[in-house]
Parts: structure tokens; C-alpha cells; sequence
């Protein structure tokens, strides 16, 4: 789901992207690229750029809305926050249950922007995102390629694997 960044290193301790998070996210769902290139309803992404019609499919497919005035910043680092966003709505469009774990609260809790409120809540919940050591969330903190690796293995694990299986054992009873 992650390629290399350079020279085939996976630069773990370097600032994952928006960009880079919705062509995980598309890797993830097999999207046809081929429907998606050559658009983009983001003044600020090229419709050559690499991660274009990944950005688009997510666009189309309600999962990213941009950061406002018709812009997406793909080349931003993502936040924590925004994280928990974009997976939520992914999660949704997916028709998938994330586990109601117990709420948890952190020392920074009253930074999360309100707008990212019920995702955090619901990803920390779910065990998707966790705290640092240090008691606190880190909500408006960016996020390296290495945490996100870790939340999105626990996500696919525990989400969208059981969602495979389930419908698997559902077709096995037909």
C-alpha cells in the first residue's frame, strides 16, 4: 500500500502526505485510476500529478472534501486529526462498524478542532489512533509514515480483513 520514497527506502520517520494517504487508501480499494485521470476538483492538484486520480476517486467518493477554497494541499503533511477523518469517512462509505471501545481522555483533548471531534473520538475508540506516552493525542500534530503504517495495519486488520472474511462466510452459507 506504501511505496518507496527514494531509491527504495520507505523513510519512516518522514511526514506522510494528504496526497500520499488517498493513494494508500486507493491502493486499498483497487480503484480503477484509468476512470479517475485527467480530473481533479482541486484547484491545487494538477491532473498529471501522481497522486491526482487517487485525489479525485477519494472527491467523488466522499471521503476527502479538501481544506477549503477549492484546495486539497496533497503536498501537506496530514495531521492526526485529518486522519481520523479521512478514515472515518472511508470507513462509512464502507459500510463498516468500527468497535465502541471505551473514551478516552487526553491532556490535549481541547485542542481537537471541532470539525474533527466525532472522527478522533471514533478512532481512538476503535483503538485505530492511539496516545503518546506522554498522555496526550496530539491532534493538530502531523503524522509520520511509519504511525500511519501502524494505524492503517490495525484498521485493515481489524476492519476491513473481518469485512472480507464476513462477507466471504456469507457467500460459503449461500
Amino acid at each position: 500500500l506504501m511505496g518507496s520514497v527514494a531509491d527504495g527506502q520507505f523513510g519512516p520517520n518522514l511526514q506522510l502526505t494528504r496526497g500520499m494517504l488517498v493513494t494508500i487508501l486507493g491502493r486499498l480499494e483497487g480503484f480503477d485510476a484509468g476512470k479517475y485521470a485527467g480530473q481533479s476538483s482541486f484547484s491545487d492538484v494538477n491532473k498529471d500529478a501522481w497522486y491526482a486520480a487517487s485525489v479525485q476517486w477519494a472527491a467523488q467518493q466522499g471521503i476527502v472534501s479538501g481544506i477549503g477554497d477549492g484546495k486539497f494541499a496533497p503536498d501537506q503533511a496530514i495531521t492526526r486529526e485529518q486522519l481520523a477523518a479521512i478514515l472515518a469517512n472511508y470507513a462509512a462509505k464502507k459500510n463498516i462498524v468500527l468497535k465502541d471501545g471505551p473514551s478516552i481522555k487526553f491532556a490535549d483533548s481541547g485542542k481537537i478542532s471541532p470539525w474533527a471531534k466525532n472522527s478522533m473520538d471514533a478512532m481512538v475508540k476503535a483503538g485505530i489512533i492511539r496516545g503518546n506516552a506522554d498522555g496526550t493525542l496530539n491532534p493538530q500534530g502531523t503524522a509520520t509514515r511509519a504511525e500511519v503504517a501502524a494505524m492503517l495495519q490495525r484498521f485493515i486488520v481489524n476492519y476491513v480483513d473481518a469485512q472480507v472474511e464476513s462477507a466471504q462466510d456469507a457467500e460459503a452459507q449461500k
